[in-house]
């Protein structure tokens, strides 16, 4: 008689590795994260972990815009993205504590974008995202259709507030009372992509530029019940990361 050994169901098998990968991502949510948090989630050894990013990549199921860093491909970007690594807001540390405080203030989902002014359509991509333990985003995300869910990642500018606080501060903006009411407001809230939620934006700049937009999604009824506090929260965070933008440019520029 043969005896066969017990599974180990602690030691996962290679293929179980990449789908707790691909997990992982998508866990993450949109945009572009660091490698760190991906093994941080997964709890494999960096060694393990970048061999299966860079297999995903090599297969188009992950994308890799700079070091270090991966995305869900999902539809590959229409807009080049060699340039984001000098487009980004600030420090991925920086950002990262300031994305953890101002979902720790709000309870919402969090984002970062910036603004992809390439070729004739000027676009706004998702770079990073805090959704915490918002399980009815995630939920609300699974249910989407994958050109859904592309379109939180990567849209036109006029698709939704964080393009269009992008587009107001542009220098061929468009002259509409939509445009002056987001200067004079500093703010925009529009439907998000995601069915049922809503996105409230906030611009970034470095200098006078405009970079990009800080956004909290959340259910209609929540936003409108607590705007008050959101979009101070909102903005003024969004003024401390664009003054340490500021700073990193002046600070770059020097040591060049």
């Amino acid at each position: 008689m043969t005896i066969q050994a017990p599974f180990d169901a602690a030691e996962p098998t290679s293929h179980e590795r990449v789908f707790r990968v691909y997990q992982a991502v998508e866990e993450l949510g949109p945009g572009i994260h660091p490698m760190w948090r991906i093994i941080e989630s997964t709890k494999y050894t960096k060694s393990t972990v970048h061999r299966i990013l860079t297999a995903g990549v090599r297969a188009d199921a992950f994308v890799h815009p700079k070091q270090g860093h991966y995305g869900l491909a999902r539809g590959r970007l229409a807009t080049p993205t060699e340039g984001l690594a000098d487009s980004t807001v600030m420090d991925d540390g920086v950002l990262y504590r300031e994305l953890s405080l101002l979902q720790r203030q709000t309870a919402q989902v969090v984002m970062v974008f910036s603004a992809v002014l390439i070729g004739g359509t000027g676009t706004r991509l998702c770079l990073h995202s805090n959704m915490a333990k918002r399980a009815d985003f995630q939920a609300a995300l699974a249910r989407c259709t994958p050109q859904v869910r592309d379109r939180l990642t990567l849209a036109p500018l006029h698709a939704d507030a964080a393009g269009l606080v992008i587009q107001a501060y542009l220098d061929d903006a468009p002259a509409s009372s939509f445009t002056r009411e987001i200067r004079a407001e500093g703010h925009a809230l529009t439907q998000a992509p995601v069915p049922g939620w809503e996105m409230l934006a906030a611009p970034l700049f470095r200098g006078r530029t405009v970079t990009g937009a800080l956004a909290v999604l959340g259910l209609p009824t929540q936003i409108q019940r607590h705007r008050h506090s959101y979009v101070p929260a909102l903005m003024q965070t969004a003024a401390r990361m664009s003054r340490r933008s500021e700073g990193a440019a002046a600070m770059t520029m020097a040591a060049a």
